[in-house]
């Protein structure tokens, strides 16, 4: 059965700007298009989500997020409803490839409201959970294989 990602996850930014951060420390980490930037005093999300890069050269990249993070303005929070796996969503999302269908002439931009009409395989939570489970197994395999081949091609250069 196919559903909508506006009847799966919620959509929303904030616009936190890196320049107004440089004096804030605390416990609580905040996330930009490359991953963690730093920790801060406060935290907009308090429950984990979705990172979407909305603009910039990234756009479309997806990662999970912790609770009690929160995301530069150049992000979006995705939250799923409480029957939808966060890493179902998350790879439904990266099988989507959202940076390719981007707007803007110069800067590529992104938005939940032009792609959460997009529609998803839903299946029950149980099944989301071990497809996601054998994703991620999928995924170590090829993370694996590809530093064992960056090992043997070190061994290569090395001879020469």
């Amino acid at each position: 059965m196919k559903r909508k990602l506006a009847e799966l996850c919620t959509g929303y930014t904030k616009n936190i700007a890196l320049k107004d951060l440089e004096d804030r420390e605390g416990a609580f980490p905040v996330y930009g298009a490359s991953g963690f930037i730093k920790n801060i005093d406060y935290y907009v999300s308090d429950v984990p989500y979705i990172a979407i890069v909305k603009d910039g050269a990234g756009a479309g990249r997806v990662f999970i997020c912790p609770e009690k993070s929160s995301l530069l303005g150049t992000m979006q929070y995705i939250v799923p409803r409480d029957d939808v796996d966060i890493r179902y969503l998350s790879y439904a999302l990266q099988n989507l490839k959202l940076g390719t269908t981007f707007q803007g002439s110069t800067i590529p931009h992104i938005y939940f409201k032009d792609y959460k009409e997009n529609e998803i395989s839903f299946v029950p939570y149980d099944e989301q959970v071990k497809k996601a489970s054998k994703l991620e197994q999928i995924e170590k395999a090829i993370a694996l294989s590809n530093r064992q081949l960056s090992l043997l091609d070190e061994v290569i250069k090395s001879r020469f």
